[in-house]
Formats: C-alpha cells, sequence, structure tokens
C-alpha cells in the first residue's frame, strides 16, 4: 500500500468520526448558551410561559430551564443570589430592590394591567365595602407587588397599610387560609382570587376596584443581575427576542396560547381567557414604566421598607432599565429617553 493512499484513508477516517461526533445531540447542544430563568405564576407572566412552552430561546440559540416561584419577588431574589440568570417580576419588586441599592435590572416589560390584583374578603367578617377593611386581618406577600397593590387600593377608600393588621402569607398559603378562616381578606392575583371564590361555598367575595386604574398600574417585566446584563449583552438581546417571537405567536395564534398558558397555570381555559382580556401585551420600555418605578421606591421609603438614597429616584432607576437590547431587536418598542 502506498503512502499516499494510507495518508488518504487515515484522513477520511478521521473526517468520518468527527462527522460522526459532530452529530451527537450533546456536541450540537453545546453551542447553545445555557441559562436558568425563574418564573413567577399566574396568566399575566403568558408570554415567558409561552417563551418556554415553545421554546423560543431555541431560536436565538439559547438552551435555558425554569424554577417555578410563587411570587415575582423570590424569582427575583433567585436571580441575584446566583440561581438563575433571568427572573420574571414586577416594577414593585424592582422598586424596592432598587430602593435598597441592589441593582436587579429591567431588560425588558411585556405585560402591563391594573386588574392582575384583587382583594378577596371573607362574607361572615362584616366586609361589605372596601372601607370596612379597617382593623381587619389581611394576607398579602410583604416586599411584592401585592403589598404596593394593597397600598394603593386602601388609598381609594381613604385607609393607609397601617390601618389593617398584615399578615405574610404566599398566594397559595393565603387561599388556604381565607378558606379557613385564619385571616379575614387577602391581596393578591385575580386568579387566586377566583379559586378562593370558587372553593369557599360563597363564603369569600372579591371586593369591588372602582377607580383602580387611577392609582395602580402594574408592569410585568424580564430582569437579570446588573453584572450579568454587562457580561452578556448578547444572552439578553437573545431574551429580548424570544419574547418578542412569544408575544408575535399570541396575537396570531391566541386560542392555543390561551391554552398553553392554562395548562401552565393549572387553570381552565374559561378562566385564563377571562384573565387574559384584562391585560395588555406587548414587549416595550417606556415613561410609564420609570414613572411608576418612582412612586414604588416612594412606597417602599414611605412603608419603612427601604431608607431615601442619595441619589434621585428616577435617575437611580433610570438606571436600571437596560434598553440595549430591544433597541436592537426592533428600535420602536423603546420610547424611553
Amino acid at each position: 500500500m502506498s503512502t499516499l493512499h494510507l495518508l488518504n484513508r487515515r484522513q477520511l477516517l478521521r473526517g468520518a468520526a468527527g462527522l460522526a461526533v459532530a452529530g451527537l445531540p450533546w456536541v450540537r447542544a453545546a453551542a447553545a448558551e445555557r441559562i436558568v430563568v425563574a418564573e413567577s405564576q399566574g396568566f399575566s407572566w403568558a408570554i415567558p410561559y409561552l417563551v418556554s412552552s415553545k421554546n423560543f430561546w431555541r431560536n436565538h440559540g439559547v438552551e435555558a430551564s425554569t424554577l417555578p416561584f410563587t411570587s415575582g419577588r423570590l424569582a427575583f431574589d433567585a436571580a441575584i443570589f446566583g440561581k438563575a440568570q433571568f427572573a420574571t417580576a414586577t416594577d414593585s419588586v424592582i422598586g424596592l430592590a432598587g430602593a435598597n441599592g441592589i441593582e436587579g435590572v429591567i431588560v425588558a416589560e411585556f405585560t402591563r394591567l391594573s386588574s392582575g390584583m384583587v382583594v378577596a374578603a371573607r362574607t361572615d367578617r362584616g366586609i361589605d365595602t372596601p372601607d370596612q377593611l379597617k382593623g381587619k386581618r389581611i394576607a398579602v406577600p410583604l416586599g411584592t407587588s401585592g403589598h404596593f397593590f394593597l397600598g394603593r387600593y386602601l388609598s381609594l377608600w381613604g385607609l393607609t397599610l397601617k390601618d389593617v393588621t398584615l399578615v405574610n402569607l404566599r398566594g397559595p398559603d393565603a387561599v388556604t387560609a381565607i378558606g379557613q378562616g385564619g385571616i379575614d381578606a387577602f391581596a393578591w392575583g385575580w386568579d387566586s382570587g377566583q379559586k378562593a371564590v370558587a372553593d369557599s361555598d360563597g363564603k369569600v367575595r372579591i371586593l369591588p376596584d372602582t377607580g383602580l386604574e387611577k392609582v395602580f398600574l402594574s408592569h410585568y417585566v424580564l430582569t437579570a443581575p446588573a453584572d450579568f446584563v454587562q457580561r452578556q449583552p448578547k444572552v439578553v438581546e437573545a431574551a429580548v427576542r424570544a419574547l418578542l417571537d412569544a408575544e408575535a405567536f399570541y396575537r396570531q395564534n391566541e386560542s392555543e396560547a390561551i391554552e398553553l398558558v392554562a395548562q401552565r397555570t393549572k387553570n381552565s381555559v374559561e378562566t385564563t381567557r377571562d384573565g387574559l382580556a384584562n391585560v395588555q401585551i406587548g414587549v416595550r420600555l417606556d415613561e410609564r414604566l420609570l414613572d411608576d418605578l418612582v412612586l414604588n421606591g416612594e412606597w417602599a421609603i414611605e412603608a419603612g421598607l427601604a431608607k431615601r438614597p442619595a441619589q434621585d429616584l428616577r435617575a437611580l432607576y433610570r438606571k436600571l432599565i437596560y434598553t440595549d437590547a430591544l433597541r436592537a431587536a426592533d428600535p420602536s418598542r423603546v420610547t424611553l429617553s
């Protein structure tokens, strides 16, 4: 056998082996950026749920796994403490964290609504109108959007958080507690309120929220630790593009999208459709988001949850909104100066 023939055969075998190895799934996946997303629960998080359900991460070279949490604050904490690269949270969580010097960065908003939170109350505790909440035991997860919401809700009826007794409970625990009579009321997500009413045999009602849109708007956002955003801008851009893909899917395939969200939240399709009818879907970064972050910061300070920073609040929160990724993906979605 000639030397030339031997070399060619060796080269061919090496090439074939290389092709075989390259075809293995674990080798193909090695090129994808692996991340963990800490996700909160409820129909308002429909867009990130669709990102996961339809695996829109894959469209942008990312392989993602999720960690479920019962509130945006817990999801945010997971990201800040290194258990995840991204978290779904609300502006209330970022407002409180930012006022305390914790740099969690908003990379995109994907949903906003005024009616995503409710106050559910026992029918046997003399609470026929919201002003009768005075002196009552109300459950809410402290330091969350529900906590902020309750303060704004009470203000509509001439009350403050000091007029009630707060009980620090997670949403699912509050649903159980109100059914058992351990609390008088709770403030949390619309779907939790619906479950409490359905499970209570007439012992729980949802209190009216007339005028709430004047004092409360909740922003649902994708966040990441500031150092991760600085180190991995391309991954952040991929995450924002995946949100845009999910929004497009929702608008083009609404029925399928609602079914997927219902499966994820373990609610009926009808309940999920009713809940989503109240939300404003849309990936964006705008001045209203910044306005409400400042409002959240002021609330955190007044509630004694944070000390007033030396820096102006508006300047502080503007630094915690990262616009580069969304500008790169779709500049028309960024109207924040």
